[in-house]
């Protein structure tokens, strides 16, 4: 079996003005899908970030991939170098294979952990959408506490969500931290919380907040990127007993050993777009059980074929204690076939369907394909990318002289 034709496919969805320590979302995001194809038909199908540096390093890929064999996944890693690139192709080549043998993708992967995969409920702080009708949750203003239980009201009711994360770093620390008291008040003491402030509170406002919340006697599984630097993290660590974990500052390999030997974090969380795909995860599974490190997993704004990998993936992760993140009930569009993937209870459960079990739709690849040709969508790959994306949306709203500055309490 060989991969007769590679397809990079830039598209563009709907995405609700969602805030976060740089700023809010655009209205439109971009995506990027990889379609790999047979000689006899056979189809797999991949979906990573949608910035110009992913989709040139892979339409520089093609050569690479078209004519090779699937299951020869190793030497096209090292003959690409970047993990980002790899892993949206790994993911098609999987679903590919996956359907050629009639397996799903979690087989491949060594067989499932657990028969279902539990999310948490991502929320944020937002500004009203614009078309309420076309939005797909909560299309109103979340810019207090009060306000932020009504939102996790609909997602608990509609989802089921037994954790929930708040995106933090847009209120003034005191108010996140009544966000989070009222929440526990809402749903309940024992409810698990997270809070994501994106680096935006000084040591020593991290310190304050933490000895609060140990006040409050609230479930806090872990504090997610509080303070803007790795070596920040050690000294908040040497501070507090919450779990501190990241997905700012190991994002790789490389990365891994300097934060063990800090003892910066206690929980990881992985992201298989840029951890080098499903095999990428997997190593870092290895690694986190070897140095006794948590094991989590990042969102971003993705569509469905994600949505499908990112359960699969972690369904084979032994590691993994903590629920992974997701942005997809906020998605009004998507690129599959009977969308959504479907959460109950908070959780999608896997199915035995071969590959990831999703299948492009066409006429909705195209939609959105022509939504990314005709518009400008919000577009990144990394820390930097997005604060420099976010920085320019910002200055074409008129606030010129507004930066991303961290800390920023």
């Amino acid at each position: 079996m060989k991969v007769r034709e590679m397809e990079v496919l830039p598209v563009a969805h709907r995405e609700p003005p969602l805030r976060n320590s740089w700023g809010a979302h655009s209205e439109v995001a971009a995506r990027t899908l990889v379609r790999l194809t047979t000689a006899d038909g056979t189809v797999g199908v991949g979906e990573t970030y949608g910035d110009e540096r992913v989709i040139s390093a892979l339409e520089r890929a093609v050569d690479l991939v078209e004519g090779a064999n699937p299951h020869e996944r190793r030497p096209l890693a090292h003959r690409l170098q970047d993990p980002m690139a790899y892993g949206a192709i790994e993911v098609a080549l999987f679903d590919l294979l996956g359907k050629a043998v009639g397996e799903p993708v979690y087989n491949l992967l060594g067989g499932k952990m657990r028969d279902e995969v539990e999310f948490s409920g991502y929320l944020f702080f937002k500004g009203a959408d614009s078309d309420p009708n076309g939005a797909a949750i909560a299309p109103q203003e979340v810019m207090s506490p009060e306000s932020m239980v009504e939102e996790a009201t609909e997602f608990v009711e509609r989802y089921g969500f037994d954790v929930l994360k708040l995106k933090g770093g847009v209120l003034p620390p005191e108010a996140e931290l009544r966000t989070l008291d009222l929440l526990a008040e809402e749903f309940g003491r024992e409810t698990p919380l997270r809070i994501d402030p994106n680096g935006t509170w000084s040591v020593e406002t991290a310190i304050d907040i933490a000895n609060r919340l140990r006040d409050r006697d609230l479930h806090v599984q872990f504090l997610e990127d509080p303070v803007p630097t790795m070596n920040a993290h050690a000294r908040l660590k040497r501070h507090v007993d919450y779990p501190v974990a990241t997905n700012m500052y190991v994002t790789e390999f490389d990365e891994i050993a300097p934060a063990v030997e800090m003892g910066a974090v206690d929980v990881i969380l992985s992201d298989h777009h840029y951890w080098g795909g499903f095999s990428g995860t997997r190593r870092l599974d290895t690694v986190a059980r070897t140095f006794d490190l948590g094991v989590g997993m990042h969102s971003n704004s993705h569509l469905g074929v994600s949505m499908a990998a990112m359960a699969h993936v972690s369904a084979a992760m032994p590691t993994l204690r903590y629920a992974p993140d997701t942005h997809y009930p906020w998605m009004a569009d998507d690129v599959i076939r009977d969308a959504p993937v479907e959460i109950s209870d908070g959780t999608i459960s896997l199915s035995d369907d071969p590959g990831l079990g999703v299948e492009l739709d066409d006429d909705l690849v195209e939609r959105a394909r022509d939504r990314y040709e005709e518009s400008d969508p919000l577009a990144y790959s990394s820390v930097e990318s997005m604060a420099a994306e976010y920085a320019d949306a910002m200055s074409e709203s008129g606030r010129s002289g507004w930066l991303p500055n961290k800390p920023r309490w």
